[in-house]
């Protein structure tokens, strides 16, 4: 399989979908991701904080992965997501997906500074496949940056090693401006957050993984293509729709995005247990802003 190159690219952190007994729904997962494949969603990410990554053990994330890659058409691939600061366990975790099928894999940056240089230069020339690196080191923060995992230098001696599809970046624009100019252009630059799309175009973004990929990647990929060529104004009332939804959803995390998921048709829409569901006065918010948008 060969990666995809066609920028700009929309990647999804692909929800978890779950049955009534709290267990991943292995055929609402295969019939979601059929759906997907008919949007601009081409790297299907399984182990993400929208994928409640925290609440499954890792043969689930495994098993999920293979499910997902089995059901994947037009080219799409999918993406192992590994937070482990353990050079050991994340070559391991790698292997295991790599053999379900991943062509990629997503490495978080290590928590502490000192442990980042050691740990991608053992990690990434052994890894079975392409890294994308995710600078988001506190995903549980929606929309909210985290203390960066080094200078911007850094950051990008590390996304240009061999090896490295590319750099996801953090909510702090004013740093990620800087990580821009060290990160080399033929690797990706992708922005995290919907509500962000335009913004990142500014500072060189060229794709984009990002919990709203769930709901609308079309309309992020249209973002970026106008963003990339300047057309700001063109694209600001369909930024304004999905600000709009991703303020009434984001706070509530996964069970946010899976409670838009739900009300536009998608199965195993349900948050896995203790979360708890959206009060009723913010599902009635959200559905307005999927109407307004056109969604359901």
């Amino acid at each position: 399989m060969t990666l995809p190159n066609d920028d700009p690219i929309v990647a999804v952190p692909m929800v978890t979908p779950f049955d009534k007994t709290d267990q991943i729904d292995f055929d609402a997962a295969q019939r979601n991701t059929e759906r997907w494949c008919k949007t601009a969603n081409q790297v299907f990410i399984i182990g993400s904080q929208s994928g409640e990554e925290f609440m499954i053990s890792e043969p689930e994330r495994v098993d999920l992965l293979r499910c997902v890659t089995d059901a994947l058409e037009g080219g799409r691939i999918t993406a192992g997501g590994i937070d482990a600061p353990s050079v050991v366990e994340a070559l391991r975790q790698a292997e295991r997906y790599a053999d379900a099928g991943a062509e990629m894999v997503r490495l978080r940056f290590p928590r502490i500074e000192s442990e980042v240089v050691p740990f991608f230069q053992q990690v990434i020339p052994r890894c079975p496949v392409p890294v994308l690196l995710m600078h988001q080191s506190n995903p549980a923060s929606f929309g909210v940056a985290a203390k960066p995992a080094g200078p911007p230098e850094l950051l990008g001696e590390i996304a240009s090693m061999d090896g490295v599809f590319g750099y996801v970046t953090d909510h702090d624009m004013r740093f990620e401006a800087r990580v821009r100019r060290f990160v080399p252009r033929d690797k990706r630059f992708w922005i995290c957050n919907g509500s962000m799309i335009l913004s990142g175009t500014l500072i060189g973004c060229n794709g984009t993984t990002t919990a709203f990929s769930n709901i609308w990647p079309d309309a992020l990929k249209q973002l970026l293509e106008q963003g990339i060529s300047g057309k700001y104004a063109e694209a600001e009332s369909i930024q304004e729709h999905i600000r709009r939804i991703d303020e009434i959803m984001l706070p509530y995390l996964a069970t946010g995005i899976k409670t838009c998921l739900d009300l536009m048709g998608f199965e195993g829409m349900r948050p896995r247990q203790p979360s708890q569901p959206m009060p009723h006065d913010d599902i009635r918010r959200l559905r307005v802003e999927l109407e307004s948008a056109r969604l359901i």
